[in-house]
């Protein structure tokens, strides 16, 4: 028994004297500023100064630079410290957020160089409840860069964006000057609800070679060109309201943010089918047609579209009959109709043969006006086949010219217009031509 009421005496012993040295333990020590004297320009000589210091108890930390006129410039603001020893390094930046107002729009400085002058340094701990601790100094900055990589007349057309390969604000044009050369530069998005610069949640923006004057990062006008990664297959970030931030960081850690807004609907990969693969051929019989010279054969289909968003197309409308001889573009000259020309983003739906010259010489629109949206786009009317909707799709070809020799098989596919042939081959008929 008194054995091990020795023992507990010792533990409580041992216990109290560790509380005791805790309790004694300055709450700030053990302060060092090496070099006094620092030039904070990349020049790889004296850049920065070495700081250390020791928490004794848990505290919350400052770091501040004042000059002489009593303006406090802060390094680290009221930060959370463990009991330990810390260093860090510090070249010369002030890391207090200010939105300024320049010739090439309003910025946020998120980080700056301090100009040339001496400081009093300040290492202040606070603990929970008690009365704050500091430690000061004095240190001088000599050729500091205090030159900002500005991002001027950071510009964003349109800003309200529709990936989705229609044709129609379907890319996004980014662009600004940068004032100096910069170690890093980043554009991206992020959705407005949480516009605090660096959340996880962003989508990066790649700058556009062909739009630069300058390689990346150089000082001189930059540009980008955004589609929301739907030309490579991607999916477009969600629809709703985003923020676009360009950022751009020197190597001496002056850093500033600007930012612009893009709002993205109607974003996708679009898909459509013809319904069943299946082509109505008029007079088809064991996959043939037969059809006299300056007669004409028709057809009918059926189109769905079958992705998440709207697809666009435009005429010739169903029910257009083309001779042999022409094609939607020699019809758009006879009818002194511009929109039947080819239009980047239209969809239509074509009918070919084996030996043509023009890839789907016989083009319609995917659905006729009842089957279709319309909808005026800068001052345009503009008509779409909505998801999960349907468009019939009638048409005659008049033979008015016996077909090359060698000439057999005709099908009917759908054409994304400067995109791709969504679908070609589809319900393959042999048409014979015989002479009254």
């Amino acid at each position: 028994m008194r054995a091990a009421t020795r023992s507990v005496l010792v533990l409580l012993a041992a216990a109290l004297l560790l509380l005791s040295g805790c309790a004694i333990r300055p709450l700030l020590s053990e302060v060092s500023v090496t070099p006094t004297d620092i030039s904070p320009n990349a020049d790889g000589d004296q850049d920065v100064t070495l700081i250390k210091y020791r928490i004794g108890r848990l505290a919350h930390v400052s770091i501040y630079f004042t000059n002489d006129a009593g303006q406090r410039f802060y390094f680290r603001e009221n930060e959370r410290r463990s009991p330990g020893r810390y260093t860090v390094y510090w070249g010369g930046i002030n890391n207090t957020p200010e939105v300024r107002a320049t010739a090439g729009g309003v910025m946020l400085v998120e980080s700056q160089v301090l100009p040339d002058g001496a400081y009093t340094w300040t290492i202040e701990a606070a603990e929970p409840g008690g009365q704050p601790q500091k430690i000061e100094g004095r240190i001088t900055l000599t050729g500091a860069d205090t030159k900002l990589p500005e991002l001027h007349n950071f510009t964003v057309i349109p800003q309200d964006f529709t990936p989705n390969q229609d044709g129609i604000h379907d890319r996004v044009a980014i662009s600004y000057y940068l004032t100096k050369d910069a170690e890093e530069v980043s554009v991206y998005l992020t959705p407005q609800e949480q516009p605090t610069v660096g959340r996880a949640l962003r989508f990066p923006i790649a700058e556009n070679p062909t739009a630069s004057r300058v390689e990346p990062g150089r000082e001189g006008y930059h540009g980008y060109d955004y589609d929301g990664g739907v030309d490579l297959g991607a999916e477009p970030p969600p629809d709703g309201d985003y923020v676009i931030y360009g950022e751009a960081s020197d190597r001496v850690g002056n850093r500033v943010v600007v930012s612009s807004t893009l709002t993205i609907r109607e974003g996708g990969k679009p898909r459509a089918n013809i319904v069943e693969g299946e082509i109505d051929w008029g007079g088809e019989t064991a996959r043939e047609i037969g059809v006299l010279l300056n007669e004409s054969f028709c057809f009918t289909a059926t189109i769905q579209n079958d992705g998440p968003v709207p697809i666009r197309t435009a005429g010739p409308w169903p029910g257009q009959t083309y001779k042999f001889t022409e094609n939607y573009n020699t019809l758009a000259a006879r009818e002194d109709e511009k929109s039947w020309s080819q239009q980047a983003g239209v969809w239509r739906f074509g009918i070919n043969f084996d030996t043509t010259g023009v890839d789907f010489p016989f083009r319609y629109a995917i659905g006729r006006p009842e089957d279709l949206e319309l909808r005026v786009i800068d001052g345009v009317p503009q008509y779409y086949l909505l998801p999960g909707r349907r468009g019939q799709v009638t048409g005659c070809i008049q033979m008015d010219q016996a077909p090359p020799v060698g000439t057999q098989f005709w099908w009917g596919g759908l054409i994304h217009e400067f995109v791709e042939v969504a679908n070609n081959n589809v319900d393959r008929v042999s048409v014979q031509v015989g002479v009254p």
